[in-house]
């Protein structure tokens, strides 16, 4: 079989011509380097590579014109020839004759019988060294010095010929190292690229469904299934991805005949499944994971927390992409995985903090209607009558003294109620008889209105509950003051009885009545008394019926709460 060189005339005419120090061995000790950094050049600039250092260095070091490095499969020979020398051109070294067995040794010509002393006398070498260059027990290549001179190389010249073989070969296993690390480097690089892409292509708080979508157009796949365990120790399809992913989401299966599934949860470690060959093991994960087209599974586990454990399932059905899966392809997907785990994790955390969020906004929004609605009763009902007060006052053109007495207790009624509201909000309300405080309300400002009242009570109030009984009070307030604001009434009636472990308060006027369907809040603040005394009663669990109608047949209101 043929050797051919790699050399051409510019490559032969860059040879390097530095002189050759204490020995071989010193010159090449950098051979190694040249494969990791960059080749040296010459004082022209020009590049060499460490197969032409060795061939230069072995031929200033022996009485040859020319010396050669030739590989079996053609790649990387080189042929340097001494500077000066017009021996063998470039273009009449076509090819080498097939490696000798063993080291040869052509002086004078020889004989001229075999492949190589006829390649050396067609050429006109009269002094040729040959050397094999083994890898183990294969013969992968030649390495050689020639002259035109006859006696210009001896036998000493093998073992130089010998060491050089040597590092030549060590070299091209390092070149080889280095190229797939290489490889592996580019690979382990643009799967990182992937696994940060798919942090950069989501956005918080990201689905399954997303996850698995950018997964599946990142990583160099078929398809992607996202599958998560629960506490019943059963695996569901949560969200895919992918070209013709095999299962549907939801598809659940118990995880205990999924061996390899289990195994790769409980270890934490990924699982590759190869299904190109009968593998009994990998049969019930192939049913339930993968399509019948799969050549290669792989199960990567991640976690999102003490409960939150699931599995990255790709499955790869391409068989130019089912190359076996070296240990460092497989960690840079396992960091894929472990990337959907912390994603999981910080969305969830997220979606914590924006229900905590959502319920602090509700508290808000409840405090502040309890604090509208305690300013609502508490300063503006005492306002509202002392706002009729005056009006009765102005009505009748006089303003004696029972009247200012009155305006000056409701007044003060007022001022009180701004009063407890401010301390209110420092320290919790007192329960100071809210029932017995409701009725002296609506007797005060019924009588400024001109308005009779009955108030009848059936029972007693000590088995109710003092929140159950301050909401119904400050209702029973707000409904009083619409009548004397809206009613125009002469008689209102109050009746407030205790049956079967409830509260129930009749509260009824003769006034002119109204739609409660066309009842609505206004901008000034109007039509809010009736739905904050629905929002009261359904704090404490009670109802608020009111019945009325616009044709002077007045309005009756029924309040019922449990009693605790």
């Amino acid at each position: 079989m043929a050797l051919s060189t790699l050399a051409d005339p510019e490559a032969i005419s860059r040879a390097p011509s530095t002189v050759l120090d204490a020995s071989i061995g010193e010159r090449l000790r950098g051979l190694r380097a040249h494969l990791l950094d960059a080749p040296p050049a010459d004082s022209a600039g020009n590049v060499s590579s460490p197969y032409e250092d060795l061939i230069g260095s072995l031929l200033e070091g022996s009485g040859a014109d020319l010396g050669w490095l030739a590989w079996h499969d053609s790649a990387g020979g080189v042929v340097v020839r001494r500077p000066g020398i017009a021996l063998l051109p470039p273009s009449t070294i076509a090819e080498f004759p097939d490696p000798p067995l063993d080291p040869l040794l052509i002086v004078d010509g020889g004989s001229w019988s075999g492949s190589w002393p006829l390649w050396c006398g067609a050429r006109g070498i009269l002094s040729c060294l040959v050397v094999p260059v083994r890898q183990e027990s294969e013969i992968v290549g030649t390495i050689g010095l020639a002259s035109c001179r006859a006696g210009a190389l001896d036998d000493f010249g093998i073992q130089r010929l010998q060491l050089g073989a040597s590092l030549a070969m060590q070299t091209r296993n390092d070149e080889l190292r280095l190229a797939s690390l290489r490889r592996l480097f580019d690979e382990v690089s643009r799967t990182l690229e992937i696994a940060l892409a798919v942090d950069r292509a989501l956005r918080f708080p990201p689905t399954y469904r997303e996850i698995a979508r950018s997964i599946g157009e990142s990583l160099d796949a078929t398809y992607c299934q996202i599958a998560i365990r629960d506490a019943r120790q059963v695996l569901t399809i949560r969200a895919v991805g992918g070209h013709r992913p095999p299962r549907k989401t939801g598809t659940a299966w118990p995880l205990r005949p999924l061996r390899r599934c289990a195994q790769a949860l409980h270890e934490r470690r990924a699982e590759v499944l190869e299904f190109n060959r009968q593998d009994d093991a990998s049969e019930p994960e192939r049913l339930a994971l993968f399509s019948p087209t799969t050549r290669t599974g792989v199960l990567l586990p991640f976690f999102a927390g003490p409960r939150s454990q699931g599995l990255l399932i790709l499955g790869e059905e391409r068989e130019s992409r089912c190359q076996p899966l070296s240990p460092e392809r497989v960690a840079v997907l396992e960091l894929v995985a472990s990337r959907i785990g912390h994603i999981v994790r910080i969305s969830r955390r997220l979606e914590y903090e924006r229900m905590g969020d959502r319920r602090r906004q509700r508290q808000l929004t409840m405090e502040r209607q309890r604090l509208a609605r305690d300013v609502h009763d508490k300063v503006g009902q005492a306002l509202s009558a002392l706002l009729v007060q005056i009006r009765c006052a102005i009505a009748e053109g006089n303003a004696g003294q029972e009247a200012l007495q009155v305006l000056e207790h409701t007044a003060s009624d007022a001022l009180r109620g701004a009063r407890t509201l401010a301390l209110g909000f420092r320290h919790p309300e007192p329960s100071v008889a809210p029932l017995e405080e409701a009725r002296a309300f609506s007797e005060t400002i019924l009588q400024g209105a001109q308005c009779r009242l009955s108030w009848t009570e059936e029972g007693t109030d000590s088995q109710v509950a003092p929140r159950t009984m301050r909401e119904i009070a400050n209702v029973i307030k707000e409904v009083v003051n619409n009548i004397v604001r809206h009613a125009k009434a002469d008689c209102a009636r109050i009746r407030v009885e205790y049956p079967d472990r409830r509260i129930r308060v009749t509260i009824e006027d003769n006034g002119i009545g109204f739609s409660p369907g066309e009842a609505r809040p206004t901008r000034d603040g109007r039509g809010l008394g009736l739905i904050g005394c629905s929002e009261r009663l359904a704090r404490i669990g009670g109802t608020f019926d009111v019945r009325s109608a616009p044709n002077g047949g007045g309005t009756l209101v029924l309040i019922d709460a449990r009693r605790s």
